[in-house]
């Protein structure tokens, strides 16, 4: 909502992996070269480890678009992976049709096949895996065995470690010391600093449309810093609340008060919902003023539920992904009654049960809407209209559990890899594209999903 204030284009801090705001200072950009050089040339494993938030899977995008076109990149987004299961992963990710094939070794023999053909074709194959740490030192020792096919001069196979400094830990371990003998390239992307920082936000602020004086004053900069410990999504978190603060209190220039509000506001500061005094009655001013204008607002403009508050958004104006529950209500055609909407709305919850019983867990769905069971209405009515369109299979509903509360998630597709997920979120229909779709893994998407336990849990707590 403040956008338009500061003249910007779209959310400069966005928290999802947005390769166009990849920012190259903080030997991000140098890093980035180096991975590139070692698959280019050919090494075995390499490893990159960083802290939650430090960036490491817009460095795993940017890398897959780096890459030349000679090397095919198959993406294990699921770490839990057992060894029985890992080789049947990449065969499976590569579209093998011996992925399935429960006999472990026509499975190697058709990876090893396709492997040598793709080397006879001038071509590389290298898998990433992100969240290393995570994933059992056996099917780690797995993943060196893999390392093992070759040719007289070259590896048929690379790897890609993507993890957390326990991922280090995990590696220092004596049994396991022979994977740590084949990493021939570690990295570690360190925290920003206060200088980086600073280049990190006017970067960010300029990608997005942003042509104004400095808006961050140094004390804001400062505290910033200390805040977010150099870690990227801190830094977009506090960014983005930093300037909604100043945005309250209508100003241009970002103090350290208004980030300090921000610190107030985020889980990682250990002190959410505590915002100062004065936001708080700014905020509540401005959500008065702009529901008294919502009464005069266009009538087919969309609308933004955030909590308890209704902001009306100009058509164009992007709306950014929130870090709490955001319902978006986006104008229907068809006018549609209650018990033809929930009944569409049952029909989905159950046919998207079945699918989530079958899903695979390192596949990856577009998540198009988020709604309290409050709004249950708007998505009845969603789902009527796609219904009219012909565009309803793709579309499933069910139940989250978002800190202890009953939510509804819509989300579009399911697709095995997150490049076709990419393909697939920029062709949806635009009824959806509205609601400022992105990307989710479908094992955060069962973890999510609510069972019969939290549904008595959850009452019990609103009674």
């Amino acid at each position: 909502m403040y956008y338009e204030f500061f003249g910007l284009d779209y959310p400069p801090y966005r928290i999802t992996p947005d390769t166009q705001l990849f920012y190259s200072g903080g030997e991000r950009g140098a890093t980035l070269d180096a991975l590139r050089f070692a698959i280019c040339n050919g090494d075995a494993i390499t490893k990159v480890v960083g802290e939650v938030g430090s960036g490491k899977t817009m460095l795993c995008r940017m890398l897959e678009l780096e890459l030349p076109e000679r090397v095919e990149v198959v993406y294990l987004a699921n770490p839990s992976l057992s060894p029985e299961n890992i080789l049947h992963a990449i065969a499976f990710e590569i579209g093998l049709p011996e992925g399935s094939e429960p006999d472990r070794l026509k499975v190697m023999k058709a990876l090893q096949e396709y492997l040598l053909k793709r080397h006879a074709e001038g071509r590389q194959v290298v898998v990433f895996v992100e969240e290393a740490q995570g994933m059992p030192l056996e099917t780690l020792e797995e993943i060196r065995l893999l390392s093992n096919l070759e040719t007289r001069q070259h590896k048929l196979l690379q790897i890609v470690l993507f993890g957390q400094p326990e991922l280090d830990e995990r590696l220092s371990a004596p049994h396991v010391r022979q994977i740590k003998e084949r990493i021939t390239n570690s990295f570690h992307l360190k925290p920003l600093k206060v200088q980086d920082i600073s280049d990190y936000l006017i970067f960010r602020l300029a990608q997005a449309g942003y042509r104004g004086p400095d808006i961050y004053s140094r004390g804001a900069i400062r505290q910033i810093t200390r805040a977010s410990k150099g870690l990227m999504r801190r830094i977009n978190i506090l960014a983005d609340k930093a300037l909604l603060a100043a945005y309250t209190d209508n100003r241009h220039l970002v103090s350290t008060a208004d980030v300090r509000a921000a610190v107030c506001d985020c889980e990682f500061a250990g002190s959410a919902n505590h915002w100062r005094p004065a936001l708080l009655a700014a905020c509540c001013f401005s959500a008065l003023a702009l529901s008294t204008a919502l009464l005069v607002f266009e009538q087919d403009a969309p609308v933004v539920k955030v909590q308890n508050i209704v902001m009306p958004i100009a058509k164009d104006e992007p709306v950014k992904q929130p870090s709490h529950p955001v319902v978006v209500v986006a104008p229907v055609a068809p006018v549609v009654t209650a018990s033809s909407g929930a009944d569409l709305l049952g029909t989905r919850i159950e046919v998207t049960r079945l699918w989530l019983m079958q899903a695979n867990p390192s596949h990856f769905s577009i998540q198009v809407m988020l709604a309290s069971t409050a709004e249950e209405g708007v998505l009845e009515r969603l789902l009527q209209q796609q219904s009219n369109k012909g565009e309803l299979d793709n579309l499933y509903v069910h139940r989250i559990n978002m800190r202890g509360k009953e939510m509804i998630g819509a989300f579009y597709g399911d697709y095995r890899s997150y490049s076709e997920a990419e393909v697939a979120l920029k062709q949806l229909p635009q009824a959806l594209n509205r609601f400022q779709p992105y990307l989710r893994n479908m094992q955060q998407i069962l973890a999510e999903s609510i069972t019969q336990q939290d549904l008595i849990s959850m009452n019990m707590v609103d009674h």
